[in-house]
């Protein structure tokens, strides 16, 4: 998964706290087809941590697409 992928589904998910993104970016991919992404904004630190390796560990595809001093861009490819 490269940075020109298409984006399928788009999640701000800043300000929700652990574990809501977590749960809303599990939803949102139940409903994309496979090879689809969904692209997330987070907040740095815990909010990028939890998801990130949350969603590892479910066996997806989870790249930083952008992160600066406010906020985390991730696109995850649906399995």
């Amino acid at each position: 998964m490269d940075k020109n992928a298409s984006i399928d589904q788009y999640l701000d998910l800043r300000g929700f706290a652990c574990p809501i993104n977590f749960v809303k970016c599990c939803i949102a991919l139940e409903k994309l087809s496979i090879n689809q992404v969904l692209k997330v904004d987070l907040d740095l630190g815990e909010a990028e941590t939890s998801v990130m390796e949350g969603l590892k560990e479910r066996g997806y595809n989870v790249k930083i697409y952008n992160k600066n001093s406010k906020k985390v861009t991730l696109l995850i490819l649906s399995e």
